[in-house]
């Protein structure tokens, strides 16, 4: 705990803003439109779209007046031709009667009386219903349940409401370190907060409409190991396993519990590491039994960063918040896949205020509003809105599932049929290889031979670089643009390429390793959005 709090005031001292700065920081000036809509549809099928607008501290603008022209790539697609905010004296509104004609990748394009265009995410248009349709979610938050800002009901209502999100998760500690001792939050969540977590999680959860999942973040403390996520498919039944029990107070005995409660009960459970990759915090694959049945993702990218691969490495996102990345192997995502770990890949922002979807505290530093404070109280999501820490937008998870339930959000996540984002970017990722995408047949592909991978992606942004890795290799990279102002058609890219080598692995040392190639895709937008999408493993042929 000493640990942790010296290194606090040695990050706010070395980042202390100056009166200037957070003076700007008053200042409501307009800045951008967020324009969502679903991400998968059927033509003629009847759509709203959710409309934003927000300044440069990414805070809501309800005073904004400003009137835009509303156009579609669809030229068949029907919706409304003018938008006037003025009309509607709210930061946020609905624009109503939008249907789509024209199969195919469609946007809406949002025009202010300046020739500013804004974008909405893409929209993937079929004539008859998909298997899956695509859902967003961020499901790893924190509230005032342990070291966060503001309820989980504000949050719940933000997620829903601002931000139209299908899937929102809080996780709070089960234990704490540094301004919460550990013994106490433990106690308080094992007496009263846990149920109460559980009530507030049934009160929003809409089926069809929005989904809520339980969990809780399993906490190891400072410089003592890495934090793992735990998810559970229902909430009543849900227990906390927590990080001090000695039944599961290592990562081991919290996966052999978690496996033993599922068969106790018949109910499941999962298990998610986030940010392996950091140092006072970090899980090291390579020194771990891991359990890639219990625990089949990892969280590759939030506030802290990506833990995809080493800054040394050419990570564009390292994890720079708290003490930074790792600098030894074992702790990042590609170490999970060369140690033989079938682990797939989610986002999430571990934002610790009630703002799913739209984490802020990577802008320069700015102070809380007063009814910010006297709403939410103090806690990291304020606290680090006004000193710089290094931290990234968090992430987004999208959710290929059958449909919005519970039910079916949770079976994506156990087969891996997800991928992240970097927020606010809803970015359309498919990822094959030989007709086999991520999450269909244990993402699992057969080879004696030459294989196909296929991806078609869809930016929020021109897409700069779309990278096929393979075995932690570029081994493919389409380049795009950094041209943030291009064209639409720089935001789309949808391609093949034939591997004919033969299926080598990789190996972690004489006795780990992967028998199979392990292939994904990273996606880097030119306005610095990215996603990750994968694995599909392919094993030779017997």
């Amino acid at each position: 705990m000493l640990t942790k709090a010296l290194e606090s005031v040695k990050v706010f001292a070395e980042n202390n803003p100056s009166l200037s700065e957070l003076a700007r920081g008053r200042r409501r000036q307009f800045d951008d439109v967020e324009c969502v809509l679903p991400s998968r549809v059927v033509t003629t099928e009847p759509l709203s779209a959710t409309i934003s607008v927000w300044d440069e501290y990414l805070r809501l603008l309800p005073e904004y007046d400003g009137e835009f022209t509303v156009e579609s790539t669809d030229p068949e697609a029907i919706h409304p031709e003018r938008l006037d905010f003025e009309l509607t004296d709210e930061a946020v509104t609905e624009l109503e009667g939008i249907t789509f004609e024209t199969p195919g990748v469609q946007y809406l394009v949002l025009t202010d009386e300046r020739g500013r265009r804004f974008v909405s995410n893409p929209v993937q248009v079929f004539a008859a219903e998909p298997e899956y349709r695509l859902y967003w979610g961020d499901i790893h938050l924190h509230s005032q349940f342990s070291d966060g800002a503001g309820s989980m009901s504000k949050g719940f209502e933000f997620g829903r409401d601002v931000m139209d999100l299908d899937v929102v998760a809080y996780t709070d500690h089960d234990t704490m370190g540094f301004f919460i001792p550990p013994k106490l939050q433990r106690r308080r969540m094992h007496r009263k907060y846990f149920e109460r977590m559980k009530t507030v999680t049934k009160h929003f959860h809409d089926p069809g409409e929005f989904v809520t999942l339980f969990g809780y973040e399993w906490t190891k403390q400072p410089n003592m190991g890495g934090h793992v996520n735990v998810y559970f498919e229902g909430v009543d039944e849900a227990e906390l396993f927590d990080s001090l029990d000695t039944d599961t107070n290592r990562y081991e005995k919290l996966f052999r519990r978690l496996q033993d409660w599922r068969e106790e009960t018949g109910n499941d459970v999962l298990a998610i590491p986030h940010h392996p990759a950091e140092a006072m915090y970090p899980f090291d694959f390579s020194n771990v039994d891991y359990d890639d049945d219990i625990a089949p993702l990892v969280e590759v990218y939030s506030q802290w960063g990506s833990s995809e691969l080493p800054r040394d490495d050419g990570n564009p996102r390292p994890v720079e918040m708290g003490q930074g990345e790792m600098g030894e192997p074992g702790h990042y995502v590609q170490d999970a896949h060369e140690l033989g770990y079938r682990v797939g890949m989610m986002g999430s922002s571990d934002f610790h205020a009630p703002r799913p979807g739209r984490s802020h505290i990577h802008l320069p530093p700015h102070l809380p509003s007063l009814s910010d404070i006297w709403e939410d109280g103090i806690g990291w999501g304020h606290i680090w809105r006004i000193w710089d820490e290094g931290s990234y937008p968090g992430g987004l998870t999208g959710f290929y599932a059958s449909d919005l339930s519970r039910e079916s959000v949770f079976e994506s996540l156990r087969s891996r049929r997800v991928y992240g984002t970097s927020q606010p970017h809803r970015t359309l990722v498919e990822f094959s290889v030989d007709g086999t995408a991520v999450g269909e047949d244990d993402s699992t592909v057969t080879a004696d031979g030459e294989r196909t991978i296929k991806w078609l992606v869809a930016g929020t942004a021109p897409i700069e670089r779309i990278t096929v890795v393979k075995n932690n290799e570029n081994w493919h990279v389409v380049a795009g643009t950094a041209d943030e102002s291009a064209g639409l058609d720089a935001f789309t890219d949808a391609g093949e390429v034939v591997d004919d080598g033969s299926v080598t692995g990789m190996h972690w040392d004489e006795e780990r390793g992967s028998d199979a190639d392990v292939y994904y895709l990273r996606v880097e937008q030119a306005d610095d959005g990215m996603a990750w999408a994968g694995p599909v493993w392919v094993e030779p042929a017997a």
